[in-house]
């Protein structure tokens, strides 16, 4: 069966919580904007946190939802590696309309994202939040070998701590992360593949944040991205010193924002 048909007999999806909504924010004295994308699996709320800081510090702000997240399983699972990429490059087409200055912040699969939409556009600025550019996850190379014959291996995770303490993820949890879903990782790992191999056309000024105490991504990771990304007009990094893969919309998204706020400063 196509993929269109899929679409088109695939019974209707969930409808998004109101956390997976996307985020708009325009500040009346805006002059310049932020593109902010999220993670696989993950929805626009949980760049919450910075959405609402990079605001109050005078930034429109323009948070998309990728297909298939923040609904249900069924709906990832019908999601291709372009609807991503194409949703990125709508909603930073979208931001543009509006302001002159447009710059992109992703965290993990949302970096790579990121790093898409400002090669692409030629973003002022690109700030990837614990990048999905190199893995420490096992055997992910794999899915793409395995998807044509299994879409899901049952793993039946529990919560964690971080999950149950939000609402929204308590709900998401059984859809997203209780299982490994191979199909849709699948398509994680061939959205890594291409967007690794067009870092050299990097050009825009760039910020890598990491937490130490990430089992998802590598500290070398920003390495990484500096030595393939050798174009750019400047690259910087920082760490965050008992960050874990979520850090970015935990307790340590406050120190995070303060990390891009003064990086833009200094910048400006």
């Amino acid at each position: 069966m196509s993929r269109l048909r899929k679409l088109l007999l695939a019974p209707a999806p969930s409808l998004p919580l109101r956390q997976a909504l996307p985020i708009h924010i325009a500040p009346a004295d805006a002059t310049e904007a932020f593109l902010l994308l999220h993670g696989f699996s993950g929805y626009p709320g949980e760049m919450g946190t910075l959405a609402e800081g990079l605001a109050a510090a005078g930034y429109a702000v323009f948070a998309p939802r990728f297909s298939g997240h923040g609904t249900c399983r069924s709906d990832l699972m019908l999601a291709k590696a372009e609807d991503w990429v194409q949703r990125a490059f709508d909603a930073y087409l979208d931001a543009k309309a509006e302001y002159s200055q447009v710059h992109v912040l992703g965290h993990s699969m949302g970096a790579l994202l990121a790093g898409a939409v400002a090669i692409r556009f030629d973003a002022p600025c690109a700030i990837f939040l614990a990048p999905a550019f190199e893995l420490k996850v096992r055997l992910i190379g794999l899915t793409r070998l395995a998807a044509p014959f299994v879409s899901v291996i049952s793993a039946r995770r529990e919560p964690s701590a971080y999950d149950l303490s939000v609402p929204a993820r308590v709900v998401l949890q059984k859809e997203y992360w209780s299982d490994v879903l191979v199909r849709p990782a699948a398509e994680l790992e061939r959205l890594r593949s291409l967007c690794r191999s067009t870092l050299p056309r990097l050009k825009s000024d760039s910020l890598v944040i990491v937490g130490d105490k990430d089992r998802t991504i590598p500290l070398g990771v920003a390495e990484y991205i500096k030595s393939r990304a050798s174009g750019t007009a400047s690259m910087e990094s920082r760490i965050i010193q008992g960050g874990t893969h979520v850090f970015p919309f935990n307790e340590y998204a406050a120190p995070t924002l303060d990390i891009i706020l003064q990086w833009i400063k200094r910048r400006n």
